[in-house]
């Protein structure tokens, strides 16, 4: 029985990683279903970091992928990385009043918009009074323009 153990608990994280991922994709498709609208903008495979302060002696940092999803009120990140969870939605809202279409939404609190890339910063629920920074690595100018003209005006942008 003890040969057993490890080639067991390989093919069972094999087993998790290809169920999680079945998820993940079936998931998505649910959440493209029915939060996409007919004005709907999507990027596919933007590189970029997820940087999680939680406190001062606990800092996360994530390299992932991102598919976006882009709505008039609000913007889908399903972010594929190699972290603990390494699949999740990420729905962050311009405007608590207008939360039509959206999926578990996260108001967007600050933003940057540089020649190549784009800093997003919300405060999810689970942390208190702590941040989490996306930054966006690598757009071309058509897609910084893009998110300039979505975003202008609809949250605080930082310098």
């Amino acid at each position: 029985m003890p040969d057993l153990i490890f080639p067991l608990f390989f093919i069972l994280l094999f087993a998790f990683a290809i169920g999680k991922t079945i998820y993940y994709f079936v998931e998505k498709n649910k959440i493209v279903e029915t939060c996409k609208l007919a004005d709907t903008v999507e990027l596919k495979n933007i590189s970029g970091t997820i940087f999680t302060n939680e406190g001062t002696f606990k800092k996360k940092y994530e390299w992932c992928s991102f598919d976006i999803m882009i709505n008039n009120n609000s913007i889908f990140l399903f972010s594929k990385g190699f972290s603990a969870i390494p699949f999740r939605v990420i729905n962050l809202l311009f405007s608590n009043s207008d939360r039509k279409n959206t999926r578990k939404p996260t108001l967007l609190r600050e933003y940057k918009i540089s020649s190549d890339q784009i800093k997003l910063v919300y405060y999810p629920k689970y942390l208190n009074a702590r941040s989490r920074t996306i930054t966006l690595h690598n757009l071309k100018a058509e897609q910084v323009s893009l998110f300039e003209k979505l975003l202008e005006g609809r949250s605080r942008r930082f310098y």
